[in-house]
């Protein structure tokens, strides 16, 4: 069930006035819960809901034994059994067909290949797979390192694994965060009902009409044709890409926190206008800020981070990043995106501009921080190397005569986006506030407006880009 369906809206409209009826009750309220969400993930394929019950059974049970432990010895010994059960379904159904491609391509350098008769995992990536497991992941280690108890209740913690606004494509909540909010009866007034409506429309705007239509007219025909084109056709491609990404998954994330705030839920904020930022640190900082905390707490802490001096923090930003890489898919394109936006840190921190003092030049690291991000995007769009190393060579060719890609709605929709984008967060603040302040006879009515104006827009439906990872 996808958030842009008109499914979706009849599930709402279904499941919220039940749930508005039980939510003042513990019990009822989160059975509820449970049940719409694993209703909801099942609708993809039924049988995913197996992996995300095995994962979080298996993960309440090593929480549980890590905090009865009672040798460090033994919580570490649990705590490695968690994480290998999870890493071990995870690279099964994302990396298994990956793993095997690459076993058969150097045993037939051996000679000892399978010769056209290689073994496959027949089966799909299973949905948000990355999502969960890194939440369960999270779980078990805050819980070794005694910042949080584990849940008494496995309703609890099927709940917090389960809930679906954000079990698709995040954000990575952390237990600490979200689990404090099941014990409190959630605030379901009309201003909080209104809030929620005003984040569902404004993400699927950025996704509908900005993100699709710049998938549509610009990103599909460019990445799977990949045609010689001039350094300004690769420049708008990648750039369109960019806010392409940023409004489908921003959008996705504002959706997903519109319909936790139905239900009484906060979520934590994934990104803070990440295009503004002056280095590629800065924009990581900004950019899918659940994963990037994740990645630090989890990878680079414990690498070291910088306390260790300035080449053991350039290696430590290396390995994070290529775990980053890895975390987006299988394939080697996904590594190398890794290892250039690892890269990308080390030299900024090295060599890059430093920092402005005057307008000129915090508008010149904005710019060049943009592009640097931009290049790196096309390892997560280009189908094979071959295809990269041909966009990125047009980057340095100003004479290949054009194609045309440059124009039409696809400008339009550039533009929409960055103006999008860059509007201040209190225009959005004042909006927001409005639109929850309208009687419900009117607030019906800017739906009922919106739902049509969305479904002209229907016919550019692609998925949502955080889906496949």
């Amino acid at each position: 069930m996808l958030f842009n369906s008109f499914d979706f809206a009849v599930f709402l409209a279904i499941t919220w006035p039940i749930y508005r009826f039980v939510q003042r009750k513990r019990l009822p309220r989160l059975l509820w819960l449970l049940a719409i969400s694993a209703f909801f993930y099942g609708c993809w394929k039924p049988w995913y809901l197996t992996l995300i019950a095995a994962s979080t059974v298996v993960q309440y049970f090593v929480g549980a034994r890590i905090h009865a432990a009672e040798t460090d010895r033994a919580r570490t010994r649990w705590l490695v059994g968690g994480i290998v059960s999870d890493v071990a379904m995870l690279s099964t159904f994302k990396y298994g067909n990956f793993i095997l491609e690459n076993v058969d391509g150097m045993l037939g350098l051996l000679g000892m290949g399978f010769q056209g008769e290689m073994p496959t995992l027949p089966t799909a990536l299973p949905v948000g797979i990355s999502f969960y497991t890194f939440q369960t992941l999270s779980y078990i280690i805050d819980i070794h390192r005694r910042r949080i108890e584990p849940r008494q209740s496995l309703l609890d913690f099927s709940v917090y694994v389960f809930f679906f606004p954000q079990l698709v494509a995040g954000p990575i909540v952390r237990a600490a965060d979200f689990l404090p909010q099941l014990d409190r009866r959630p605030r379901l007034d009309w201003k909080t009902i209104g809030e929620g409506l005003f984040l569902i429309l404004a993400g699927l705007t950025k996704k509908m009409v900005l993100a699709d239509s710049l998938h549509h007219f610009v990103v599909e025909p460019f990445f799977d044709r990949p045609l010689r084109h001039n350094t300004f056709e690769v420049l708008f491609a990648i750039w369109s890409a960019n806010f392409q990404v940023y409004c489908d998954f921003s959008g996705y994330t504002d959706v997903a926190t519109g319909a936790a705030l139905l239900f009484g839920f906060t979520l934590p904020l994934n990104f803070n206008r990440p295009f503004w930022s002056q280095t590629p640190m800065e924009h990581w900082r900004r950019w899918h800020i659940s994963l990037g905390r994740w990645l630090f707490d989890y990878i680079y802490i414990p690498l070291g981070g910088s306390r260790r001096g300035a080449f053991r923090t350039d290696v430590n930003l290396m390995i994070t990043f290529i775990v980053g890489g890895i975390w987006h898919g299988a394939g080697w394109t996904f590594i190398f995106w890794g290892i250039y936006n690892g890269l990308a840190l080390v030299v900024w921190r090295r060599w890059g501009p430093q920092e402005a003092t005057t307008t000129f030049g915090r508008v010149w690291r904005t710019f060049l921080t943009f592009n640097v991000i931009c290049v790196g995007l096309i390892f997560l769009h280009a189908h094979s190397f071959v295809d990269a190393q041909a966009f990125i060579l047009g980057l340095f060719d100003p004479f290949e005569p054009s194609t045309g890609i440059i124009g039409g709605w696809g400008a339009v929709a550039l533009v929409a986006a960055a103006a999008l984008h860059w509007t201040p967060q209190s225009w959005k603040r004042s909006l927001q506030s409005l639109f929850a302040g309208l009687p419900p006879f009117s607030l019906a009515l800017v739906l009922l407006a919106a739902g049509g104006v969305l479904s002209m827009f229907s016919g550019l439906a692609a998925p949502f880009f955080y889906f496949q990872f």
